[in-house]
């Protein structure tokens, strides 16, 4: 009787777990790519396996497929449908791949396309609520002795589609990490990589976009400034550009060793207007390059700006002869390989620069000045200068400059070129 009642019991904790481990299989919201017949051996083409697993989220109704540590090889393009998250074991974003150890998450190996950026993308996010987490994507057949850069189709891209997300990712030496075209909504966040060409561009964006904790560095290769793949980037690469974007939002974002680090250029679509807060381009040709805004405005609080390393060019913020929105700086920083810090040229644009602190500019020793108004309207107002020299040149074609309440080494000195266009008050002397 006792030995019966044993197995009765036995019986039902074990029917109990085939239920748990069958209601658990059949049950909507995850897959996982090993069940799909994928192979983490970095040899194995898993394009089809994977598919397979996202294909099946996605008919169910969306849900999450994994991928667990291991290095995968994609050799052709990955979809993931409306609602479907790709998710890998990384829940900060790493910053590298080491090709001979062990991987200690999900790495995602891509060849596709290799030769053109054209084509589609190597993942792409192609319904609304889609996104990929959690993973490195490597570039095996990247070489740093490739100058300029072999290109590829986007990393990640997404095009008509809304709430689409990319977190906790590595994009290890890409041509172009993540280019998102009227995806509404988008959350980009946490992530880190090497981008070549291009980090990430976005366009007609109508509805507010996140861009958060974004850290573009020289992950993976040894840098300076006059290494051929360096300087490729370090003159020809934008990290982070926006184009019509309706109050885009970024966030504590970083760049280092690019040509541009944020560019606001225009399509035919239009403009940026947004907000910018914390954020940072280290040895950048130009740290932030404006040719066109929105009439609302770029608002940058709390920027960190400096020039290429070993350059007499380098511009930190650099306005053209056609930008027509405003331009408002506010506690930001300036130092290094500076020319110019702030270079004003558009006779229909406006500037603002207040409790900004300008610590090093005419780093060639020419005169150059901290800011530099060619055209158009101008703000000075509450800012340190660190040395002596020109704080601002006023050019013959600027409209109006008003300087406030600066404070410079040596007192504030203005090289005025703009007569009564110019009203300067209460500055140090």
């Amino acid at each position: 009787m006792f030995k019966r009642s044993l197995s009765f019991a036995a019986i039902l904790v074990f029917g109990a777990g085939l239920a748990a481990r069958s209601a658990e299989a059949a049950s909507p919201g995850r897959w996982n790519v090993i069940e799909s017949g994928a192979v983490a051996d970095g040899t194995t083409d898993n394009t089809a396996a994977f598919q397979k697993a996202l294909d099946a989220a996605g008919q169910a109704g969306g849900g999450i497929v994994e991928a667990p540590a291991g290095r995968f090889r994609i050799a052709g393009n990955l979809s993931i449908p409306r609602g479907v998250t790709l998710q890998g074991t990384y829940r900060v974003p790493p910053t590298r791949a080491n090709m001979t150890d062990k991987p200690d998450g999900t790495i995602l190996m891509a060849y596709a396309s290799r030769g053109s950026a054209e084509g589609p993308p190597f993942v792409r996010l192609a319904g609304d609520n889609a996104a990929v987490v959690g993973l490195v994507v490597e570039y095996p057949e990247w070489k740093e002795s490739d100058v300029p850069p072999v290109p590829y189709p986007p990393c990640v891209a997404s095009r008509d589609t809304e709430n689409v997300g990319i977190l906790d990712c590595c994009f290890l030496n890409p041509y172009e990490a993540i280019q998102l075209v009227r995806a509404h909504r988008h959350l980009i966040r946490n992530v880190t990589g090497y981008p070549s060409k291009r980090g990430i561009y976005v366009d007609e964006c109508m509805d507010i976009g996140h861009i958060e904790n974004v850290h573009f560095w020289p992950f993976g290769v040894a840098y300076a400034p006059d290494k051929p793949y360096c300087k490729w980037v370090n003159t020809e690469g934008v990290a982070f550009e926006l184009a019509r974007t309706d109050w885009h939002y970024v966030s504590n974002t970083f760049c280092f060793g690019y040509g541009v680090g944020y560019k606001f250029s225009e399509s035919k679509a239009g403009s940026t207007n947004g907000n910018f807060l914390g954020i940072g381009a280290d040895s950048c040709r130009r740290a932030v390059l404006v040719e066109q805004a929105q009439l609302p405005g770029l608002l940058i609080t709390n920027g960190e700006f400096v020039g290429r390393w070993g350059s007499t060019d380098s511009v930190t913020i650099e306005i053209s002869p056609g930008a027509k929105g405003k331009v408002s700086l506010v506690n930001c920083s300036f130092w290094g390989p500076i020319d110019r810090c702030i270079w004003m040229r558009s006779p229909s644009g406006q500037m603002t620069a207040q409790a900004c602190n300008f610590v090093e500019w005419n780093n060639h020793g020419k005169g150059a000045p901290a800011i530099q108004l060619d055209a158009g309207k101008a703000i000075v107002e509450a800012c340190t200068f660190a040395k002596k020299g020109t704080h601002v040149q006023v050019g013959k074609d600027a409209a109006s400059c008003l300087a406030v309440a600066n404070q410079a080494q040596g007192g504030f000195h203005v090289e005025n070129q703009a007569g009564e266009r110019l009203q300067a008050v209460a500055n140090e002397k």
